[in-house]
C-alpha cells in the first residue's frame, strides 16, 4: 500500500487521456492532532498494547464512554502518535451510515479501487483491499451509534487494527474500553495550561464542579482565555449561572458544548424509552456515586406510590413514570448505558456524572424539578430502615447515607435516624458533625425551645461525649436541663431521659459521686411518676448502683 496505482482512463472533449502513473503515497486521513490531551498517556499505552498483543486479525477495540469524555481526541491522538507503525491510517465518520458509506467510497478511490461513477459497493471494495494487503493498517470509526450499526462496516479480514469510538457501552467486554473522566491532578494541570493561569486552588475547585469532564474543562479554558476572566471568576459564575455558562465557550476539537452534547440522547430516550429518561431524572436527584437503584425502586413493587408521599400528590406522576419490576428496570438501565449516561451497573448500583445530573435537572422547569426531588425523597425514606440500633441494618444505611445527605433537608426527622445510625455504628465524629448541623437547622426554623430542637441538642451532647469529650457533653447537658424542665416539664419523659444521660456523662467526666447523687434524685422522680417496677425506673436503679459503687471505690 506504499504505492497507489490509479490507472484510470478518461477523456476530455474527445481527447483520450493516458493512464495516470503510479504514485507513491501513504494514505492518512486524521483530524488535527489535539493540542492538549492531559492524563491519557496510560490509556494510550493500554490501547496500543491491546491492539498489538491481540492474536485476532483484524483486531477491534471500541473506546466508549460519556459524551464529552474525550473518546475522539484519544483515538485521533493514537492515530498521530503511532502512525509510523501503519501503512494506512484513515478516520471515518460513523454516526450516519450513509455518510460512512460515502467516506468509504473516498477511501476506495484513494486505494485505486473505485472509478468516478462506479456503483460497486465501496464497503466491499475497501474490505477486499485491506484483506489482501500484507502491511498493517488502522481504521478509526468515529462516533458509531452502537455495535449493531457498525458491524457491517467493520473489515472481516486483514492485518490491521480497528478503533471505534462510541457512546454506547453495549460492546463485548473483550472488545471494549470504557474511558473515564480525568483524574483530578491532570485535569487541574490541563485547565491551568489551557487557561494560561496559575491559580491552582481555583483550578482544582473548577475541576470538582465540572466533574473532570474533558469537554467541560476545554470549554472552561476556552471561555477563560477568550473573555479574560480568572479561574476564580469562572468558578463564581459556574456556581451561580451554571446552565448559561455551560452553553458558552468554543471548545477546540468538539462540535458541541456541554449544554447540548447529551441533548440528542435525552430526546431519543424520551421518545423511545420514556421509563429510562424518568429513571435518569430520578438518579439526577441523588449523589452522583453508587446510587443503589434496585434498592430505591424496590418499594414501588409492594407499596402504593400515593401512600409514599407526604403532603398530597406532588411527585405521584413521577413515581408512576418509573420502571417497575426487574425486566423494566433492566431495560431502562440498558437504554441509559446505550448512551453511556450511567456507568456500568455493579451490585444493583450505578454512578452518574455530576454534569449529566445537572444538565438533566436543568432541562426541567422548577415545578418538575421539585416533583422529582419529592419523589426521590419518598423513595429514599421508604428504603431507609427505622432501627439504627440494629447492626444488621447498618449496611443499608451505609449505602443510602450519601443520598440521604443529598436529598433530605436537615430538618427531616429521617435524617436524625441516619445520624443515630452513625453514632450507633461507632462513627461518633461524623454523628456529632451531622447532629450539630441538624440542631442548627432546627433552631433556625423552629426556635431554640422547640421539642425537636431540644432532642437534637440532647443527641449532640451524647455524640460529643462518645467522640471523647465527656466534660463537654456534661456541660452541654447541664445547660440544657433547665431549658427542658421549663419547656417540657420536670416529669416529661424527655426530661427524665435527659437527667439519666447527664448523670452518665457527669460520671464519665470524673465525678462518680455527683453521678450517684443525680441518679438518686432521678430514681425518686421515676418511682413517683412511673412506678417502682417500670423498666425505666429499674434501668435508673441499675445506673445508680453502678455509680454508687464507683464513688465508693474513689473512681
Amino acid at each position: 500500500m506504499g504505492q497507489i496505482t490509479g490507472g484510470f482512463v478518461g477523456s476530455v472533449g474527445g481527447v483520450h487521456l493516458p493512464p495516470r502513473p503510479p504514485v507513491n503515497a501513504r494514505p492518512v486521513r486524521l483530524a488535527p492532532r489535539p493540542p492538549w490531551l492531559a492524563g491519557r498517556d496510560h490509556t494510550l499505552a493500554e490501547v496500543h498494547a491491546r491492539l498489538t498483543a491481540s492474536p485476532e486479525q483484524p483486531c477491534l477495540l471500541a473506546i466508549h464512554g460519556l459524551g464529552g469524555v474525550g473518546k475522539t481526541s484519544l483515538a485521533v491522538e493514537y492515530g498521530h502518535r503511532y502512525q509510523h507503525e501503519y501503512e494506512l491510517v484513515w478516520q471515518l465518520p460513523a454516526e450516519d451510515s450513509a455518510v460512512l458509506s460515502a467516506a468509504l467510497a473516498d477511501l476506495a478511490a484513494m486505494l485505486g479501487m473505485r472509478q468516478p461513477g462506479e456503483t460497486a459497493d465501496p464497503v466491499h471494495q475497501v474490505h477486499a483491499v485491506l484483506a489482501a494487503h500484507p502491511g498493517r493498517w488502522l481504521l478509526i470509526f468515529d462516533n458509531a451509534p452502537d455495535a449493531d450499526a457498525a458491524r457491517t462496516f467493520l473489515p472481516p479480514a486483514g492485518n490491521g487494527h480497528v478503533l471505534v469510538t462510541s457512546r454506547s457501552a453495549n460492546w463485548p467486554t473483550r472488545h471494549g474500553l470504557e474511558l473515564p473522566v480525568l483524574d483530578g491532578d491532570p485535569a487541574a494541570a490541563f485547565l491551568l495550561e489551557r487557561s494560561g493561569q496559575d491559580d491552582t486552588a481555583a483550578a482544582a475547585a473548577v475541576v470538582t464542579e465540572l466533574g473532570a469532564l474533558p469537554l467541560a474543562l476545554e470549554q472552561a479554558g476556552a471561555y477563560i482565555a477568550g473573555t479574560g476572566t480568572t479561574l476564580a471568576g469562572y468558578l463564581h459564575l459556574l456556581r451561580r449561572q451554571r446552565t448559561e455558562l455551560l452553553d458558552q465557550g468554543h471548545p477546540w476539537g468538539y462540535s458541541e458544548r456541554v449544554a447540548s452534547t447529551w441533548r440528542l440522547a435525552f430526546d431519543h430516550l424520551d421518545e423511545t424509552t420514556p421509563q429510562a429518561i424518568a429513571l435518569l431524572q430520578l438518579l439526577a436527584c441523588y449523589a452522583p456515586e453508587a446510587i443503589p437503584y434496585q434498592l430505591l425502586l424496590a418499594p414501588l413493587d409492594h407499596s402504593n406510590p400515593r401512600n409514599m408521599l407526604d403532603g398530597g400528590d406532588h411527585g405521584i406522576a413521577e413515581l408512576l413514570a418509573l420502571p417497575h419490576g426487574d425486566l423494566a428496570i433492566n431495560a431502562a438501565i440498558e437504554a441509559l448505558r446505550r448512551y453511556s449516561l450511567i456507568n456500568r451497573p455493579s451490585d444493583g448500583s450505578v454512578s452518574v456524572h455530576r454534569l449529566v445530573q445537572a444538565v438533566t435537572l436543568d432541562q426541567l422547569n422548577p415545578s418538575q424539578r421539585a416533583a422529582w426531588q419529592h419523589a426521590a425523597t419518598a423513595l429514599l425514606e421508604a428504603a431507609l430502615p427505622d432501627t439504627p440500633e440494629q447492626p444488621d441494618t447498618w449496611p443499608r444505611f451505609a449505602q443510602l447515607l450519601p443520598h440521604a445527605r443529598t436529598v433530605l433537608p436537615l430538618t427531616s426527622p429521617i435524617l436524625r435516624t441516619v445520624a443515630q445510625y452513625l453514632g450507633q455504628s461507632g462513627d461518633y465524629r461524623t454523628a456529632t458533625t451531622l447532629t450539630r448541623e441538624i440542631h442548627h437547622a432546627l433552631e433556625a426554623s423552629l426556635g431554640a425551645e422547640h421539642p425537636d430542637t431540644l432532642v437534637a441538642r440532647d443527641d449532640l451532647a451524647i455524640w460529643t461525649g462518645e467522640a471523647g469529650d465527656a466534660a463537654a457533653a456534661r456541660d452541654q447537658l447541664t445547660t440544657l436541663l433547665s431549658i427542658n424542665e421549663h419547656v417540657l416539664g420536670a416529669e416529661h419523659p424527655q426530661t427524665l431521659f435527659h437527667r439519666d444521660v447527664l448523670a452518665y456523662w457527669t460520671g464519665e467526666a470524673g465525678d462518680a459521686a455527683a453521678a450517684r447523687d443525680q441518679l438518686t434524685t432521678l430514681l425518686s422522680i421515676n418511682e413517683h411518676v412511673l412506678g417502682a417496677e417500670h423498666p425505666d425506673t429499674l434501668h435508673v436503679r441499675q445506673h445508680q448502683v453502678y455509680w454508687a459503687n464507683r464513688a465508693s471505690r474513689g473512681r
